[in-house]
């Protein structure tokens, strides 16, 4: 028991101290866990995608999906093929729109699923294969400045709408197509792709944005077309949603890959084999010829000379005698020249900026300016040399 209690007692003064090293970061992280969860609840659900329902930004359509829903139409967003057929069969009861804003990343065989649901089609901007794969009574004309146009038809959308903006990508009406606003705004009443769903082509889908919808008459052509029947899928197709088949990675590999490379390996061995070499032990030769230090320091000087490196030789003189005054003043080997230099005017009593310029000051420009540089520096070491035991002994 005297056992169990001494352990109890000697616990309890760690586990203290242990919370009061710890708490100001356990602190730390409860307010940062607060902050993202307070910031994640008043971030707005909204995004600056363009031509999304949910999207604030100029580009958005949020305003128009608001307004939509106001006057009773369900509006769901499909960002998936699959979400948007699973949203179609859900309401095709009581009558469904679908509006796809970008409907050249489908392909023909999905186009025609989309028909075959029965829904009223909306497409932005389609191309000519889009196009071909639904209707052959609407093909692509061309493209024209966007302005603000009279209807010029007697689609009940566009009569009701008046005067709206047009302009985008313009097409030609033929057959049981009807072409509104220069070409901009084609309608099929009904009949496509063998089913009663109709088909409305916009060319300029500024008109359905934030900065668009309120002026004119892109508020009520918009709200005409897309809030005909009492449901509206709005589909952002995704690029990388496709029905293509997944290719295997091995299967883009082209087939002279692989012996190619067993080819280059066999000649890699084959060539290390031939041109490779055994390498014995080290053997110590004597030098055929001693150089004495004071040689080897001429020929430097000569190098130098012949160059024309005052400047660089100057730096050389500069760092050598740097070097040597820190160990004469007792400073760090990585001490600064700063310090040097207050050392030095200590010991020997000269101005520290003069000791600072000899020992950092600007390359000389010719050799004589180098010799006289070489010159100071020696007599610098000398003084501090012949001052450092008189100091001691001060």
């Amino acid at each position: 028991m005297s056992a169990l209690g001494f352990e109890t007692r000697s616990a309890q003064p760690e586990v203290g101290g242990a919370w009061r090293r710890w708490r100001g970061i356990v602190a730390l992280g409860v307010v940062v866990v607060a902050v993202v969860l307070l910031l994640s609840l008043l971030t707005p659900r909204t995004s600056e995608e363009a031509l999304a329902p949910d999207s604030v930004s100029p580009s958005g359509a949020r305003a128009l999906a608001r307004v939509l829903q106001d006057q009773g139409v369900s509006l769901t967003q499909a960002r998936s093929f699959d979400a948007a057929t699973r949203a179609l069969d859900e309401n095709r009861a009581g009558g469904v729109t679908l509006l796809v804003t970008d409907p050249d990343l489908l392909s023909a065989q999905r186009l025609q699923v989309l028909v075959a649901s029965g829904a009223d089609l909306v497409l932005l901007r389609p191309g000519d294969d889009t196009l071909e794969a639904l209707s052959a009574d609407v093909r692509g004309r061309g493209s024209e400045a966007a302005l603000d146009r009279d209807p010029g038809c007697t689609v009940a959308a566009a009569v009701a709408a008046g005067r709206a903006r047009a302009g985008g990508l313009t097409y030609a009406a033929e057959g049981d197509a009807r072409s509104c606003y220069g070409g901009s705004y084609v309608r099929i009443e009904s009949g496509v792709g063998g089913s009663e769903a109709s088909l409305t082509v916009l060319g300029q889908p500024a008109l359905l944005t934030n900065r668009w919808a309120d002026r004119e008459g892109n508020g009520t052509l918009a709200l005409r077309t897309l809030g005909a029947d009492p449901s509206l899928v709005w589909y952002l197709p995704d690029p990388l949603d496709t029905d293509s088949p997944t290719v295997p990675l091995l299967d883009l590999v082209p087939r002279w890959l692989a012996p190619a490379i067993a080819l280059l390996l066999v000649a890699t061995l084959v060539g290390l084999f031939w041109r490779g070499r055994r390498l014995g032990r080290l053997v110590g030769e004597p030098l055929p010829v001693v150089v004495r230090a004071a040689e080897t320091v001429e020929g430097h000087g000569r190098l130098y000379a012949s160059a024309g490196a005052s400047g660089r030789a100057a730096d050389l003189l500069r760092g050598a005698t740097t070097r040597r005054l820190r160990a004469s003043v007792g400073l760090d080997p990585q001490a600064p020249v700063q310090d040097v230099a207050g050392q030095v005017a200590w010991l020997t009593g000269r101005a520290a900026t003069g000791v600072q310029e000899l020992l950092t000051g600007t390359s000389p420009r010719d050799d004589p300016a180098l010799v006289r540089l070489a010159l100071e520096l020696d007599t610098l070491e000398d003084d501090v040399r012949g001052s450092t035991p008189r100091k001691a002994e001060k």
